[in-house]
């Protein structure tokens, strides 16, 4: 189906609110600011708009793409899918509370800003080590997003989520022995999740203490060039049970500063591909190619990407 026909699908109808968004520039949606133009980029208004959408493109056949905050994915140049975005699935809000802590309602959509400062509105501890990630809940649970020691499925009490294929709203009770590294049950599943539900915990200091403690792992990340170039964080998985650290082995290649066309491996951090301005998907591609073939090649290693390209 041509954009147009695709775009008939959700006009002039009321199971459907958001934005419509034709030949949309996919570099705007991204942290590593590459991707091409997309015919159609949905962005719904809320969970209901949102399922309607996904119905919607499975029912005629339409390939999508499902976008988050874009901060660990690379977008193809040249994109051949409906993006479908979660950003307005952005709520944030305590849904129970005592004088232990709270249980927090998070939608897929919400960012770990607006999630963190929620937390030190309100003196809770549980999240300080997602402080300054960019991304969203539901890219963070899809990923089980790992930081400081700390992963995302770690206050994970459940999630709402819609099965694409039995075509309906479930939910999902954490089981700690569905989670690893980099590993959740949404990986390669019909699991589309809506909203989540995580415990934290009332801290037994000032709200100024609270601000400080998310604000140094904030500063941290500053400090490790995490925001000094457009990126998508670290492109490869570590794998601590075997020591083995992925800007470790890359900086030991003399890997640092290699660049093809406008993506480059930054100076700084080993684990880090930055774009220098013109960096299109397939530089990249190429680079993590050549990266991963030097280390198989001198360390014997195989690195595995943590970045998804779309």
């Amino acid at each position: 189906m041509i954009a147009m026909e695709i775009t008939k699908l959700f006009n002039n109808t009321e199971s459907f609110s958001g934005s419509i968004l034709q030949d949309e520039p996919l570099s705007k949606h991204t942290t590593m600011r590459v991707g091409g133009k997309a015919c159609l980029f949905l962005q719904p208004d809320n969970a209901d708009s949102f399922v309607y959408a996904l119905r919607q493109l499975k029912t005629h056949s339409v390939p999508y793409f499902l976008l988050g905050g874009g901060s660990n994915v690379i977008m193809p140049d040249c994109p051949e899918f409906v993006v479908l975005s979660t950003k307005k699935l952005c709520s944030a809000e305590i849904a129970e509370k005592n004088e232990r802590g709270a249980i927090l309602k998070l939608g897929a959509g919400a960012s770990w800003g607006r999630v963190c400062n929620l937390c030190k509105d309100n003196c809770f501890l549980g999240f300080e080590s997602f402080s300054g990630l960019p991304g969203t809940v539901g890219g963070a649970l899809y990923m089980n997003a790992t930081c400081f020691g700390f992963s995302a499925c770690d206050n994970l009490v459940n999630v709402r989520y819609f099965d694409i294929e039995a075509d309906e709203i479930r939910t999902y009770e954490k089981n700690a022995d569905d989670w690893g590294y980099k590993r959740s049950p949404f990986q390669d599943s019909n699991r589309i999740v809506l909203e989540a539900n995580f415990c934290v915990k009332s801290a037994d200091v000032s709200k100024e203490a609270v601000a400080e403690i998310y604000a140094k792992t904030l500063q941290e990340r500053v400090g490790k060039g995490h925001f000094s170039a457009p990126s998508a964080g670290s492109v490869f998985k570590n794998d601590s049970a075997n020591g083995i650290v992925a800007g470790r082995l890359i900086d030991e290649c003399g890997l640092k500063g290699l660049q093809v066309g406008g993506a480059r491996v930054a100076d700084w951090h080993g684990n880090f591909i930055i774009n220098t301005g013109n960096a299109t998907a397939s530089d990249i591609k190429a680079l993590v190619a050549q990266i991963k073939s030097v280390v198989k090649e001198k360390k014997g290693i195989s690195l595995d990407c943590e970045i998804i390209f779309a």
